[in-house]
């Protein structure tokens, strides 16, 4: 298979794995040619439901258009577009090497449908692109009987380009007279002073029909653009203004076909996946242990003697939580007293309310009958991150049949873990595994892919010391065959990926060691050394500040990096930089969003700043947007203006039937820059204590114990 079809079919593969998955509401799920909720040209009011994953493909010449859209939330939908411009020659013969152009979309609910009202809209098409795709609008839809779904909206810009209306903006101020119609040499900027400028804007229309029960539809529609000012000049003769099209939606996939402007057969494909839903039941797990009332009932599971030994006690508790991969660290009771205390770490479960109710369910079974109250302590990396203590009864409770698990959480008591380090063993485990890395924005191909077989392993040294070393081979892919060199007045610290993936594609990926130290039970501090990434080395510090139990953390970083050698070896380049930066973190829990905001200095020694936000699913699942922006100018940086791009995160836990904690973390951004670009250094302090915010057991308690 060819690296260039990797991405569909591997889109394709998801959606027929997850083919339980079904569209809410095929009115809710077409894809126009701009890869947006909509008929054939038009957009409508309709979004997909949070969580919904989609990328797809669609014609009509002489444009091409992939695209990728995510719905972090029912009333947001977010678009990466590359469409391909067919330049036409003198005799009216388009090229197939035309310019390929970049584009973000976005698209928000104002109101929601009610039984008088419509559904209502509004968006913006190619924003902090070339702009050659621009417009706003605004759209309402509103579904009438017998699977109708009628749309009625107002476009300035390319879509409203018939112009039939005076636009009443342009009698408040000259500016919104003159409309920026899109300029290749300024792509990337977000080109605000062009939303609902033009002397002049559009009506469209349009009518689905869904027939009920039925995985069909069928549209007809009104554009309100007349291709008289078309890029490049490819202005068409339209027949009609009228289109028509029909759709077919398997479980996970869709189909479209249709007619525009009278003369021009299109078609689109699209494969979608609703992140936000549970993965398949994790059959491939160890079972949890039994809730057993007394000691005697572990003979036949275990094969002990029946003794209150508490060293056989404890090396029972420490096989069956083994059997479950989990590892036990400590175990601590007392005579005269009625709780039970276990310290545990390097567990498979995302979730941690599925680790710590496994720890309670083999402490309520197999605890010393004087003990009422067990506490699980997880530890991670030397660090204790949540003490959390439970009724035993509760427990059997819970998880005997008799009630629900997340009761036994009801009432819980959460307290502060110990600063005082954990005294471990000495362990080493290793991973194996695929990792895909991909390229966007090359002129000659608009997506690019690599995948590699990563093998890795992580000393756990000291309580505070650990040590990483990871290696790749490559297996297919063509981000090696970039060729155009790219344009830069900036030191390219980034935009060598080329040259490293031909000389490096099988090399050294990670040779680094880690100390992490609490100075109290809020501040930690971390120092690190090696090989860091594909592409840079070095030494690091960080600071965090994490109080527990809270939803933000402020943390600063400051590194001094090394480039490395192409070949991916143990040999550095002569280029050296400080980097460093102040960040800001912050979980709003009633829209579920990660904030992280950070300044300072980046590779290229530029100064700014970068914000990302991130909606989390309680999958784990996280869709998120980011921006940089930094003292480089627009020209200085070159096509794209800033860095900016799509966040994707997929736990393999909510796609295989067996616990995981390895994500699958992908980026999409139009273009690789050497502006506003960071570098990883080490093992981050606020994923380190992410457990530390115990909220995120209350919220997914509904796995507790499974």
């Amino acid at each position: 298979m060819k690296a260039r079809h990797f991405f569909p079919v591997a889109s394709a593969a998801l959606g027929v794995f997850l083919g339980s998955s079904c569209w809410a509401n095929v009115s809710e799920s077409t894809a126009n040619s701009f890869g947006n909720v909509g008929l054939s040209q038009v957009p409508t009011a309709r979004f997909r439901g949070a969580g919904w994953l989609h990328a797809g493909y669609a014609s009509s010449r002489p444009y091409d258009s992939t695209f990728f859209s995510a719905n972090p939330y029912d009333w947001l939908e977010a678009t990466l577009r590359y469409t391909k411009f067919r330049y036409g020659d003198q005799d009216g013969v388009f090229r197939e090497d035309g310019y390929l152009d970049k584009s973000f979309d976005f698209k928000l609910r104002i109101a929601k449908e009610r039984y008088l009202f419509p559904e209502i809209a509004f968006g913006i098409q190619d924003l902090g692109g070339t702009g050659l795709l621009a417009s706003e609008y605004f759209v309402a839809s509103k579904r009438l009987r017998y699977g109708l779904d009628f749309t009625v909206g107002v476009a300035w810009g390319r879509l409203g380009a018939r112009g039939t209306l005076k636009n009443p903006l342009s009698d408040l101020s000259s500016s919104f007279s003159d409309r920026n119609r899109g300029d290749v040499s300024t792509a990337g900027g977000l080109s605000l002073d062009r939303l609902f400028s033009g002397e002049e804007f559009d009506v469209f229309a349009g009518l689905s029909w869904t027939p009920p029960g039925s995985r069909f539809s069928f549209s007809v529609e009104r554009e309100g653009n007349d291709y008289s000012l078309e890029p490049f000049g490819n202005n068409l003769d339209v027949r009609t203004p009228v289109n028509v099209s029909a759709s077919y939606f398997g479980s996970s996939y869709g189909v479209r076909v249709g007619w525009e402007r009278g003369d021009q057969f299109v078609f689109g494909v699209q494969f979608g996946l609703d992140l936000s839903q549970p993965g398949p039941a994790k059959t491939l797990d160890a079972p949890p242990s039994p809730v057993a009332p007394t000691w005697t009932s572990i003979t036949p599971i275990f094969d002990n003697s029946v003794t209150t030994n508490p060293g056989d006690r404890r090396a029972a508790i420490s096989s069956a939580l083994r059997r479950q991969q989990i590892s036990l660290l400590k175990l601590e009771f007392h005579e005269g007293s009625d709780l039970l205390t276990a310290w545990v770490a390097d567990n498979v479960y995302r979730n941690p309310g599925r680790a710590i109710g496994r720890v309670a369910r083999t402490l309520a079974m197999l605890a010393p009958e004087a003990v009422e109250r067990v506490r699980v302590v997880t530890v991670q990396n030397g660090l204790e991150q949540t003490r959390v203590v439970v009724l035993r009864s509760h427990v059997r409770y819970a998880t005997g049949g008799e009630g629900v698990p997340t009761d036994a959480l009801k009432w819980a008591e959460f307290t502060a873990p110990a600063e005082d380090p954990i005294d471990i063993e000495r362990t080493i485990g290793w991973w194996a595994g695929p990792r895909y890395r991909q390229s966007l924005g090359d002129p000659d191909q608009s997506y690019r892919g690599q995948l590699f077989w990563q093998l890795g392993a992580t000393a756990q040294l000291t309580p505070y010391l650990n040590a990483v070393i990871a290696g790749e081979v490559s297996l297919a892919g063509n981000i090696d065959e970039i060729e155009r060199e790219p344009i830069t007045l900036l030191p390219r610290v980034r935009s060598d990926i080329a040259e490293y993936y031909r000389q490096g594609a099988t090399g050294l990926r990670r040779l680094e060691l880690n100390y992490v130290h609490p100075f109290s039970s809020v501040l930690f501090g971390r120092v690190s050394a090696g090989i860091f990434e594909d592409m840079y080395g070095g030494i690091a510090t960080e600071v965090l500040y994490r109080p527990f139990a809270s939803s933000w953390a402020l943390g600063a970083g400051v590194n001094r990096v090394r480039q490395r050698e192409f070949d991916q070896r143990l040999k550095f380049r002569d280029y050296e930089v400080t980097t460093g930066h102040l960040t800001a973190y912050h979980r709003y829990y009633p829209l579920s969003i990660q904030s992280t905001v950070s300044v300072g200095r980046y590779l290229a020694g530029d100064i700014g700043g970068t914000v990302v936000l991130e909606k989390v699913f309680r999958t784990g699942v996280r869709m998120g947007v980011f921006a940089t922006k930094t003292d480089v100018s627009s020209e200085e940086f070159g096509e794209g203006s800033f860095d900016k791009g799509f966040l994707l995160t997929i736990p393999l836990d909510s796609l295989l039937p067996k616990s995981s904690k390895v994500a699958s973390e992908l980026t999409f951004k139009p273009l690789t820059r050497d502006g506003g670009q960071k570098v990883r250094d080490g093992m981050s302090l606020y994923d380190t204590t992410m457990e530390r915010d115990y909220l995120r057991l209350v919220r997914g308690g509904y796995e507790f114990g499974r």
